[in-house]
């Protein structure tokens, strides 16, 4: 009759199914939320890092566009007074705070520089001079060289008189930026600290122009192409501007939310792929722009990270944005994320709620079902439990003892003993097992005896044979009793082999070691049943003692028997004859070993030589340990175990 209950998988799979399925939904659109909100964080982080970027570059690009207009109007205008000078750039000045001075720097050859310091002192400089700093920092005369480049023009003076006259050239950083525009004609805008004036302390940026009398451009000046000397010929000086980058940072961040980002300005050398130079840092908590020569990362959770490239005249700056604590209270949140997955399980909730219930009703119905069918069987089972029992017991006797002494027993006979003449009895121990359970564990150690005895059990009964006992770890088997037969010798020794070929089976299987010892005897013995209410069956008699000390007498994984079973036997079973041993309360007996059942295909005078019988058990007892070779000497050499 086939099976038509519900499997509990196949009842709960649409269940299953839903909620994988809603779970799976839930989860995956939460991800894509997620994802979609940290875009938009960084949607939200590039576009105020752009305009940030962006609104610095044009601040840097109108400061600087003052350079190249006040160009223009040099060459323009051929020569230029002080007065028309201070006029033209009143406008840009005022137009842009952050300059902090625009000046005209000459070049003053060595025969020209009295005539220059006269004409400025005729035009209300009493005190001009060209001057240098000498090794103690204090401003001096300038010592002849061949050429000056000092500055001449100066706006606003107010603020800045201390640094007219000064020869550029007379300063080694200055001087090498001077002499890269002059070779290049192009602008060159560095970084500056204050040059003279003592208390400025904050960086400047410095953009130096030179400007040629034949309004000579870049692509005619290339320095490697064209002459020093015709390009000294056409230099009439420099123009020189100063911006204060800190004001450029605040102008640059008016109108917007300059407390999220602090920013960081670095030069990138473009002459070598070094690490970038940091020149300043806008601090966002103190709105201030402070010198800084390294990029400071906080310890800030899920601090973002931003860098821009600003061009500024020929050099690349990096811009350097990392976002602050008010940052982070006003970008995107992962709350849209979090809802969806939220909304998304409850939703899935809904019908994986509904199919629990209904599976819970199904099996209420089903359970009140099969209430009803176990009352109806309920009358049918009680009268068959009084079969059963009565079976269970008769089973139970059968297992304790033979069935033709059950039934004996059965009959009330009061005494039930039987002699035997002849019975072939076996005893079988597992050698070393007293030490091995000393390191067992208990249901492990009974878990083993009773898988093994269990086999052994198996093969009395495939025998014919009858299991007397167990002792411990000792098996006990004999054949011709209660019902005797004629090979009852020859079935003992079938099990022995076989016990021994499941022996090695069970090892294979658990990966283990056990080895056993069997002896065999055949003799007369006396059985019976003792006991009133634990029924024995039992042998007694100078057999049993005997066939105990074959075992116990033997070596591990061998069969030995004594000469009454050897002579039962010997036509049909090879034998490796062991010698005399020693026996307790018997003395010396022969005893021999049971190899194997004799080949068929062998005739006794093609038996397999003894030999080699000998040579192949002395090899394998010998590399186990089990015993000496000399065991196997001549039975006059041999005398004890």
């Amino acid at each position: 009759m086939s099976n038509t209950k519900t499997l509990p998988f196949a009842r709960y799979l649409p269940v299953g199914l839903t909620l994988g399925l809603g779970v799976g939904l839930s989860v995956l659109a939460f991800a894509l939320v997620w994802r979609w909100e940290n875009q938009r964080r960084d949607y939200e982080f590039n576009r105020y890092a752009d305009s940030v970027a962006n609104s610095l570059q044009q601040r840097f690009n109108d400061n600087l566009e003052v350079i190249p207009n006040i160009n223009d109007f040099f060459i323009a205008s051929g020569k230029i007074e002080r007065a028309e000078f201070r006029q033209f750039v009143q406008r840009p000045l005022l137009k842009n705070p952050n300059i902090q001075y625009l000046a005209w720097v000459p070049v003053v050859r060595v025969h020209q520089r009295i005539a220059y310091e006269e004409a400025a002192r005729a035009d209300k400089l009493p005190n001009f001079q060209i001057s240098e700093l000498d090794a103690s920092g204090k401003i001096v005369k300038a010592r002849d060289r061949p050429e000056y480049w000092p500055i001449y023009y100066i706006e606003p003076m107010k603020e800045n008189e201390k640094v007219l006259g000064f020869d550029l050239g007379s300063h080694p950083v200055l001087r090498e930026v001077l002499q890269q525009a002059r070779a290049t004609g192009k602008m060159i805008v560095t970084k500056q600290n204050g040059l003279l004036q003592e208390n400025d302390t904050q960086l400047s940026l410095l953009a130096i122009q030179p400007v040629y009398k034949n309004k000579v451009s870049q692509e005619s000046t290339d320095i490697s192409e064209s002459e020093p000397s015709i390009g000294d010929k056409q230099l009439q000086g420099f123009i020189v501007g100063v911006f204060r980058i800190a004001d450029i940072f605040q102008e640059g961040l008016i109108g917007r939310s300059s407390a999220n980002f602090d920013l960081y300005l670095a030069e990138q050398d473009k002459t070598s792929s070094s690490a970038p130079s940091f020149l300043s840092f806008y601090n966002a908590s103190t709105k201030q722009v402070e010198k800084s020569n390294q990029l400071n990362r906080s310890a800030r959770e899920n601090q973002a990270e931003g860098k821009r490239t600003l061009t500024v005249g020929d050099s690349k700056w990096i811009l350097y944005l990392l976002t602050t604590e008010e940052y982070r209270d006003i970008q995107t949140k992962h709350w849209r994320s979090w809802a969806t997955l939220i909304i998304g399980l409850l939703w899935t909730h809904i019908p994986v709620t509904y199919l629990l219930t209904s599976i819970f009703r199904q099996r209420q119905i089903e359970e009140l079902a099969q209430e009803r069918a176990r009352q109806a069987e309920q009358l049918r089972f009680a009268l068959e439990q009084l079969s059963a029992e009565q079976e269970k017991s008769e089973r139970l006797l059968l297992n304790i003892l033979p069935e033709a002494i059950a039934s004996r027993l059965k009959q009330h006979q009061a005494i039930i003993a039987d002699s035997f003449p002849e019975v072939t009895v076996m005893f079988a121990d597992i050698v070393g097992f007293t030490q091995i359970a000393s390191q067992m564990e208990a249901t492990a150690l009974v878990q083993i005896l009773n898988e093994i005895f269990s086999a052994f059990d198996k093969l009395a009964v495939q025998h014919g044979l009858e299991k007397i006992k167990t002792i411990g770890d000792a098996y006990m088997v004999v054949g011709g009793l209660p019902q005797p037969r004629p090979d009852h010798a020859q079935a003992i020794a079938e099990m022995a082999l076989d016990m021994l070929e499941e022996i090695s089976r069970f090892n294979a299987t658990h990966h283990k070691s056990f080895r056993i010892r069997i002896g065999i005897h055949t003799g007369p013995v006396v059985a019976g049943v003792i006991g009133t209410n634990k029924f024995v069956y039992d042998l007694w008699g100078d057999t049993v003692n005997i066939a105990s000390r074959m075992e116990s007498h033997g070596l591990p994984n061998c069969i030995q028997v004594s000469k009454a079973t050897y002579e039962l036997l010997c036509d049909t079973y090879d034998f490796q004859e062991r010698g005399r041993i020693q026996i307790k309360g018997k003395g010396k007996m022969s005893t021999y070993l049971l190899l194997g059942r004799r080949l068929s295909n062998y005739s006794n005078s093609q038996a397999l030589p003894a030999g080699k019988f000998s040579q192949a058990l002395k090899e394998q007892l010998f590399n186990n340990n089990y015993a000496p070779a000399s065991f196997f000497h001549t039975p006059d050499k041999l005398e004890t175990l």
